[in-house]
């Protein structure tokens, strides 16, 4: 039996739906607004796939949140990421530096740097240039990846374009030298920034720590008490950094019981390690082990470790058998505690 067809009335011609080419039809929004709410690649592949079908990847917004997704988040795929970044036929400003920011706090940061040059190569919309975030992330980047010479014609760039180095940007200036070990421009950049952060000063500390300047960095320290900005766990890990450079076992005590007395931080994992890597090489090998039991956590092996070699470093078989006992129960097959123990049973006679 056929059924007749539906004829739908006739409607007049103030109501009758827009007809439009496809490259003008309007982009569905909500494909856009639901690659933010993705929780997985599979979710975000699925949304790339409707917009494919429905044009909407033409649009530099709806583009812009697939590439936020797969390029910050934690579920996220940088190669994916790139793909995406290559199909579009005029990347924005934005998008450069949502990719640029990725990678630079990827395993890979010096990819970060590679993609900043083919982005000045090859240009940005019109009218844009790389801008402070963009810039940020790259020199972020060079710190990471050991690219002085990068971070140095970044720093020219921002000279010659006279940007202002606002606590972001000039941050990423002082953490890029210091990183590479120009200490003398990281100072200087320091200096001549007009504000500063917290981050800001924890980047000075550290960069002078580690490499050497403890007596500075202690001092620098001890000017930032003086200021209004409260110093938080960042802070502690440089300071005890150059409590170890400088073997100033005193001054790390007091430091580390002020984390939780004076400014209500409780030490974490790294603070631990830095007082037993100070007390161990003070040959202060009891205490050491005393702290490490007193932790509110079980030992890693990197901070039994730390003790281990400060035992073999002073001779102390007693404390150095009761670690590698701790260090077997979290490793079983670690055959290098033992040669570290026979070592000293033959060092001992």
């Amino acid at each position: 039996m056929f059924r007749r067809p539906v004829i739908a009335k006739h409607r007049p011609p103030s109501s009758r739906p827009t007809v439009r080419p496809a490259h003008t039809q309007p982009h569905p929004p909500h494909l856009s607004l639901l690659a933010d709410k993705c929780t997985s690649m599979r979710q975000l592949q699925q949304i790339h796939a409707q917009m494919l079908v429905s044009t909407t990847i033409h649009d530099n917004f709806a583009a812009s949140r697939l590439l936020s997704f797969s390029a910050l988040s934690l579920n996220g795929d940088l190669i994916y990421a790139s793909k995406l970044l290559n199909r579009v036929q005029q990347p924005n400003m934005f998008m450069w530096n949502t990719l640029i920011r990725g990678l630079a706090i990827s395993p890979n940061p010096h990819d970060a740097v590679l993609l900043y040059i083919k982005m000045r190569r090859i240009g940005v919309t019109p009218g844009f240039e790389p801008n402070g975030p963009s810039l940020s992330s790259v020199l972020s980047a060079c710190a990471q990846s050991g690219c002085l010479d990068m971070g140095e014609k970044i720093h020219r760039y921002i000279m010659e374009k006279g940007f202002e180095t606002e606590v972001i940007l000039g941050t990423a200036l002082v953490n890029m030298y210091a990183k590479n070990g120009a200490l003398l421009m990281a100072r200087s950049c320091f200096d001549n920034m007009p504000r500063k952060n917290i981050i800001t000063w924890n980047v000075m500390i550290s960069g002078l720590a580690v490499h050497g300047h403890a007596k500075e960095a202690l001092e620098l320290f001890q000017e930032l008490e003086k200021r209004d900005l409260v110093p938080n766990d960042s802070t502690f890990v440089g300071v005890l950094s150059a409590c170890c450079h400088a073997g100033m076992f005193d001054f790390g005590r007091k430091v580390f019981n002020s984390m939780k007395n004076a400014y209500g931080i409780e030490p974490k994992i790294q603070h631990y390690g830095c007082m037993v890597d100070l007390l161990g090489r003070g040959g202060m090998v009891l205490e050491a082990e005393e702290l490490i039991n007193g932790m509110p956590w079980k030992a890693d092996l990197k901070i039994l470790g730390a003790l281990l070699s400060a035992c073999g470093s002073h001779g102390n078989i007693e404390v150095a058998e009761r670690v590698v006992k701790k260090m077997l129960l979290l490793e079983h097959d670690n055959h290098g505690v033992y040669v570290v123990l026979s070592n000293m049973y033959a060092d001992a006679g």
